[in-house]
């Protein structure tokens, strides 16, 4: 049996990239060994030649294929103590608009068997991975729970360059804490904020937030992402989890088309009126797909939230900056058009006063429900975000609360709740994804092992 203090679980090149410099990092540092589970068979080689162990899922699933029975089905349900494995699948059957459950549960049956023999014939220390819903993360997690190892999932936090690290979960945790420094840097966090009107975008997911116009669609880093993916897949045979290209290619094209058609349909705000305000997410994210799904019809909610609004009061609305063009022209229009209250406003507009100007923010998980509280504003929230734990924000478990929320309540806005931003800024540390900086490789290392200390 091997020992490896780490096992990276890479799903793209740039993880693979980001990873191995962290693995090196720590091996030339404080002589750790890490181990890579990879999901990306073009890399391999790669990490083999800088010295560390590649189980490479691609390369060796055809040992451990498993195929489709109802029973089969069944046993990992009751393995993974889930009512319905189509939870599962959801993230990766939208996404690469994948419908052949059999195939689905097959690829999950196979992934599971493979990835509970590299566990079993392995002692290994820390599982790591950013967070992610499609089948390989999922299974991987389940796995790790089962079998008492340790697994951490990366997630973006409030502030600017900083990355929760969720410890076997798929939530934050946060902790409590106190100190001059967190005050003196809050206090700085939220100045600038409301300077600049901006929030953290991460640098791994820069390059989405542009509107979907020609050069988003057809620029020098899409072209070469396309020819390599093809190169990979039809030359080398090379098999990767992103690998559904003229999926990929469609949507994106029809984000294009879309976008023309909804600048129709956009608003501008009027200040002057009362609203409340709903930020979209991106379509498919994470955060419909695999924590809260019942809300995966973004432009049903908004027509029943519509429906619960007292008189005198409109429902702003906008796209997510990553997915402008990412909601059917059709279905916005038909929304628009039965429901004279909503205003679906120009992506250009700023959140910034979009949130200042509102009576309330109301949110699923987005993280504008967090960039509010920044603000002092109060949130109703449908989800379970962590900012929840935020004296600003609250739950709202049937839409049908709204009505006699605006009618019968002030908000209590301007009030901020430095307790809540204080116990972000002691539940996470100064790193980012897929930056190879020096530094950041430096800052993330030494946070990961803190976590393979402390497991």
């Amino acid at each position: 049996m091997s020992e490896f203090d780490i096992l990276f679980a890479p799903i793209a090149e740039r993880e693979v990239i980001f990873y191995l410099n962290v693995a090196k990092y720590l091996r030339k540092k404080y002589n750790m060994k890490s181990s890579f589970l990879t999901f990306y068979s073009p890399c391999d080689d790669l990490i083999r030649k800088r010295g560390f162990k590649v189980f490479s899922i691609h390369e060796e699933k055809y040992s451990f294929k498993e195929y489709y029975s109802p029973q089969k089905v069944k046993d990992l349900e009751k393995r993974y103590g889930e009512d319905n494995l189509r939870a599962l699948l959801a993230h990766e059957k939208l996404t690469f608009a994948r419908y052949d459950e059999k195939s689905l549960f097959e690829k999950m049956l196979t992934y599971q068997k493979y990835i509970e023999n590299i566990l079993d014939s392995n002692k290994i220390g820390l599982v790591a991975k950013e967070l992610g819903g499609f089948i390989a993360p999922l299974v991987l997690f389940n796995e790790c729970k089962l079998k008492g190892i340790d697994h951490v999932f990366f997630e973006p936090a409030l502030y600017k360059g900083k990355l929760f690290y969720n410890m076997n979960s798929m939530e934050v945790d946060l902790k409590d804490g106190d100190s001059k420094e967190a005050m003196e840097y809050i206090k700085r966090y939220l100045e600038g904020y409301n300077d600049q009107h901006t929030i953290v975008i991460p640098q791994k997911d820069r390059h989405h937030f542009m509107d979907a116009s020609i050069k988003k669609l057809i620029n020098n880093r899409n072209l070469r992402q396309l020819a390599r993916k093809i190169y990979y897949k039809y030359i080398m045979k090379k098999d990767e989890e992103y690998d559904a290209i003229l999926n990929h290619v469609k949507r994106f094209t029809t984000m294009y088309f879309r976008r023309k058609g909804l600048s129709d349909l956009y608003s501008s705000p009027d200040f002057s009126e009362k609203y409340i305000y709903f930020p979209l997410h991106v379509p498919l994210d994470f955060q419909l797909t695999v924590r809260e799904p019942q809300y995966l019809n973004q432009v049903e909610l908004l027509s029943q939230v519509a429906k619960m609004l007292p008189v005198g009061y409109k429902l702003y609305t906008k796209e997510h900056p990553a997915s402008i063009g990412g909601y059917a022209f059709f279905a916005m229009r038909t929304l628009l058009k039965e429901n004279k209250n909503v205003r679906l406003i120009n992506p250009g507009e700023n959140s910034y006063d979009l949130i200042k100007n509102s009576q309330y923010v109301l949110t699923i998980n987005s993280k504008v429900g967090a960039e509010a509280v920044m603000q002092g504003k109060d949130v109703l929230v449908l989800g379970n975000p962590y900012y929840l734990e935020s004296k600003k924000a609250r739950k709202i478990y049937d839409i049908k609360e709204l009505n006699n929320i605006l009618n019968n309540e002030i908000p209590k806005n301007k009030e901020l709740d430095y307790d809540f931003f204080k116990k972000v800024y002691f539940s996470c540390y100064n790193a980012e994804l897929y930056n190879n900086e020096s530094e950041n490789i430096k800052e993330f290392s030494e946070a990961l092992k803190e976590k393979i200390k402390k497991g």
